[in-house]
């Protein structure tokens, strides 16, 4: 994500619209800049249920304004990341 703020709202939004609990991961924790959103999957979530996060994380995403980056480039590189563009 990038920034406290961010990582904290769409944590809050995924939790209100959703009921879905996902946590931030803030400074001191990572460096200023790299907060994130952890997700911790266990053998209890089933596959409908990682459509359903993955679908909520696509729409707060763009509620609260934020960009996609290039899945073909990402899927290449890594897992796919999504990042704030002021």
């Amino acid at each position: 994500v990038g920034d406290a703020a961010l990582a904290t709202l769409l944590c809050n939004h995924l939790l209100d619209r959703y009921s879905i609990y996902i946590q931030s991961i803030n400074y001191p924790t990572v460096e200023r800049g790299t907060e994130r959103l952890r997700i911790a999957a266990t053998p209890y979530h089933k596959s409908e249920m990682i459509d359903k996060l993955v679908d909520a994380l696509k729409h707060v995403w763009q509620d609260i304004g934020l960009t996609l980056k290039d899945v073909e480039q990402q899927q290449q590189q890594q897992p796919i990341l999504m990042r704030h563009h002021a």
